[in-house]
């Protein structure tokens, strides 16, 4: 009896846990998700970005100013980027069942910038729901 309450405690303790513990990129589905998005950002294909984005996302700007899924496709169509992604540094995931969240900093425009970002999984599909850039302080 002790040893079956045993292993239903490590087995509980295991449930709750693994999901915590940075596995985002683990699954191949959200890894598969995350490469075509930055792909299709890159190439100023807005359709395909648009696939992996949800409808009712929102970028926060380090600036503030918030934009919609439509407004960001009207940036990113045709307009190819030629410069290479920023390398994030500070890279972490964190996965809750079916959301994702993925932390980082990058440089963006000279100035080194914290990144949120959130996936969500809607309908078996890893999409975007929310970005969120805030421009780190110099000490």
């Amino acid at each position: 009896m002790s040893v079956t309450i045993k292993r239903l405690a490590v087995a509980l303790c295991l449930a709750v846990v693994l999901p915590i513990l940075g596995v985002g990129q683990s699954d191949p589905t959200l890894k598969k998700a995350v490469d075509a998005r930055q792909a299709a950002q890159w190439a100023g294909n807005a359709e395909e970005w648009g696939k992996y984005t949800t409808d009712d996302f929102l970028v926060t700007g380090a600036d503030g100013v918030v934009k919609t899924k439509q407004q960001r496709m009207t940036e990113i169509a045709g307009h190819p980027i030629t410069t290479p992604a920023p390398s994030p540094t500070d890279d972490k995931w964190r996965q809750y069942g079916t959301t994702a969240i993925r932390t980082s900093s990058v440089v963006i425009n000279g100035k080194p910038t914290r990144l949120t970002t959130v996936w969500v999984k809607q309908q078996g599909a890893w999409k975007v729901a929310a970005v969120q850039l805030t421009n780190i302080a110099q000490p």
